[in-house]
């Protein structure tokens, strides 16, 4: 009886221990099912290398998805922009000038009117004097005086007025010494500081004659045109070689005696390419592009920028004609190529 009883209770433990290792087993096989299914699914890279470089492949329903625009580069002949040094001027002297001029102007005008009015009277008494004596010699005589007076003060101030005109045209240019005595719009511009004066010098020596656009570019890496006003008579101190005035439209940021980089348009044409805006992204202070070497397969390309244009950068060397690179988009791309390095490190 008692062998029975024990062989029952040990077969009870042996059922139980059973039970208790199936369950365990069986939790942990839906465990591991459900960290299967839970499990992120990643995405399949479309960054590679090949040929040493690396390779972003987009198909033609992930560009559309992501707006890459490709388009064709046509070679373009140009000439080639030389980099000059441009230094912005103090308006303050040209407008202490504009005041002085406007004065003595301003004077003339009187001088001549009293000398008008004086010879005016001089020869009223003169005829008085001629019929009859109506008016006597003395009389005569002090209203000559006063008009040979009145007559010698208005040379004097159109003089003064000349001298001063000179001057400016000897420091500024006799374009702008014009702007000052006619007064011209583009003066009153200056003076609102709309516009402002750029002295531009060569940075190989000097040019005999310079383009009548420059290019002139901002710490912010935007860039406008730049209008020729004249040859500057005077040398820049430092480089001692001519300069020239070139006129601009104004840039947040601009204070007297900044220093700019200008590009003038010099030298023989050249055959190249024309990459736009559009198509730059920057990286580690430089333009990039990108370029597709078959269908759907995109590498990064550095953009030289020594040749500013409006629309873009003229590219001689680097980028052959014919070469097609991404219009729109470039940004999704860089974004791409960077987000796969940044996985790669994680691994």
């Amino acid at each position: 009886m008692k062998l029975t009883i024990r062989t029952l209770i040990v077969s009870v433990v042996m059922l139980l221990a059973g039970g208790l290792i199936w369950g365990f087993l069986a939790r942990r096989s839906e465990q591991s099912e459900d960290a299967k299914t839970e499990a992120p699914v990643e995405a399949p890279s479309r960054v590679f290398s090949e040929n040493g470089k690396t390779v972003l492949s987009f198909d033609a329903e992930a560009q559309h998805a992501n707006g890459i625009v490709v388009a064709t580069l046509v070679e373009e002949s140009r000439k080639i922009e030389e980099q000059a040094n441009g230094v912005v001027l103090d308006l303050q002297p040209i407008l202490d000038r504009e005041t002085a001029y406007s004065n003595v102007r301003m004077d003339l005008v009187k001088a001549r009117a009293s000398a008008r009015v004086s010879l005016a009277e001089y020869e009223r008494l003169q005829q008085l004097n001629r019929d009859g004596k109506n008016a006597s010699d003395k009389a005569v005589e002090a209203a000559r005086a006063a008009s040979e007076s009145d007559t010698a003060v208005a040379q004097n101030v159109a003089e003064a007025l000349a001298i001063l005109k000179s001057s400016i045209a000897l420091r500024w240019g006799p374009a702008l010494a014009s702007w000052l005595e006619q007064g011209s719009p583009r003066l009153n511009a200056l003076l609102a500081q709309r516009m402002f004066l750029l002295q531009v010098t060569s940075m190989n020596g000097g040019l005999q004659a310079a383009p009548r656009q420059a290019i002139v570019r901002f710490a912010d890496g935007t860039h406008t045109s730049a209008q020729l006003i004249s040859l500057l008579p005077q040398l820049d101190q430092r480089l001692q070689t001519p300069s020239f005035l070139y006129l601009a439209p104004a840039h947040s940021g601009l204070i007297a005696g900044m220093n700019l980089p200008v590009f003038l348009t010099a030298g023989a044409a050249r055959g190249g390419v024309l990459v736009p805006i559009s198509a730059a992204v920057w990286w580690q202070g430089k333009a990039w592009c990108y370029v597709e070497l078959s269908p759907g397969k995109f590498t990064r390309e550095q953009v030289s920028t020594v040749n500013p244009l409006d629309s873009g950068w003229f590219v001689t060397e680097g980028i052959a004609p014919r070469t097609r690179v991404v219009i729109s988009g470039a940004q999704t791309l860089l974004s791409e190529e960077f987000r796969s390095q940044i996985q790669t490190d994680e691994d």
